[in-house]
């Protein structure tokens, strides 16, 4: 299931502020200055939903959302601030937050009215309210919760009652349901495997699917008949770190390294949920310990040169993305790091 449409465009309030091209002043001006390398992805966001966050590296992520963060708590009803929060969490698969994001925007609406006011509200917030359930219901059938789904594509259809694409949506939804349903029925989920490996591969399976809360039962299910499995253990913690749970996945990374203190995806992996929690100076010692064990890991590169750029460290920045270039020379994320990077070193020197 997809959030696919030929073309969107987020119906513009007069709440809106910072991301309006309009906006004058003084304080938004300087705010645009130091954010002028997402202005363009929030606004690609603003204007087309299918737009892709895939190559965006994860310190350009966390920049779009403080930048969100920081609108949003200025202004509680900043609608498409919540709207675009939602999307860049929906896409970079954090579901969990994306929900929440988008109940932040539809409680940034004023409420349904009366038959009689009806169309005057819906020419007011008609466009926003239809996109803000239509992506939270896309947020829970990745988590599996395709009944809540289902109720939010049917508030859509409250208000547009003949939409083919949320019917669409509506008819997949309810065949996954179903499907649910006779597994339950069943009784299948309860009927533990004869072999523990079988809920591993279940839960591999789900985690390349992009159902992760699935994905996390299927590995406890599999840690009840090998609790000690390190492997497992640190896959959880991915599927967690996908989620949004960042400290239960860092419970779980911990427990793997308990157990193989020598795994270097494992330490990559704790360091980039450390980063994402706030905590720089320990994600940058774990990062440090995956790369003792194997220095050949991109993506540990990248991101300690990615925190120490963000520290104003940029010489060690420097050194740790041309390592990371070492390994892919043509990756378009690094390649724009080491360019901020060098600008940095060169204010330094003025």
């Amino acid at each position: 299931m997809t959030g696919k449409e030929d073309e969107y465009e987020f119906e513009k309030t007069e709440k809106s502020s910072s991301l309006d091209e309009e906006s004058t002043g003084s304080e938004v001006n300087e705010q645009k200055e130091s954010y002028l390398d997402i202005i363009n992805i929030i606004g690609s966001l603003m204007q087309d939903e299918n737009y892709s966050l895939k190559n965006e590296s994860i310190l350009t992520i966390n920049k779009i959302l403080s930048f969100l963060n920081k609108e949003i708590y200025e202004n509680k009803n900043f609608t498409e601030a919540w709207l675009i929060k939602g999307t860049v969490l929906y896409k970079t698969g954090k579901y969990n937050g994306a929900i929440d994001a988008f109940d932040g925007a539809l409680e940034s609406m004023s409420e349904k009215t009366s038959e009689e006011k009806l169309d005057t509200w819906i020419k007011s917030y008609g466009i926003n309210y239809r996109y803000a359930l239509k992506f939270k219901a896309f947020s829970l059938c990745k988590l599996g919760r395709y009944r809540e789904a289902l109720n939010a594509l049917d508030e859509i259809s409250a208000i547009y009652p003949e939409d083919p694409e949320i019917e669409s949506h509506k008819n997949m939804l309810q065949t996954l349901e179903n499907e649910r349903l006779i597994r339950r029925t069943g009784n299948t989920q309860d009927q533990p495997p004869k072999h523990p490996g079988i809920w591993e591969r279940r839960g591999k399976s789900s985690y390349k699917l992009g159902k992760y809360e699935e994905a996390v039962k299927e590995f406890d299910r599999c840690l009840e008949s090998n609790p000690k499995d390190a492997d497992i253990l640190r896959n959880k913690g991915s599927a967690l770190y996908m989620l949004g749970r960042y400290e239960e996945a860092i419970e779980a990374f911990n427990k793997s390294l308990e157990l193989n203190p020598r795994d270097a995806d494992a330490w990559n992996l704790k360091g980039s949920t450390l980063y994402m929690i706030g905590r720089p100076e320990e994600a940058l010692r774990a990062l440090d310990k995956a790369l003792q064990r194997n220095p050949n890991i991109f993506e540990a590169w990248f991101n300690k040169g990615s925190i120490l750029f963000e520290l104003g460290k940029y010489k060690q920045a420097l050194s740790a993305v041309e390592n990371a270039l070492r390994i892919n020379a043509e990756d378009i994320n690094a390649l724009t790091l080491k360019t901020s990077i060098l600008s940095g070193l060169k204010q330094d020197e003025k």
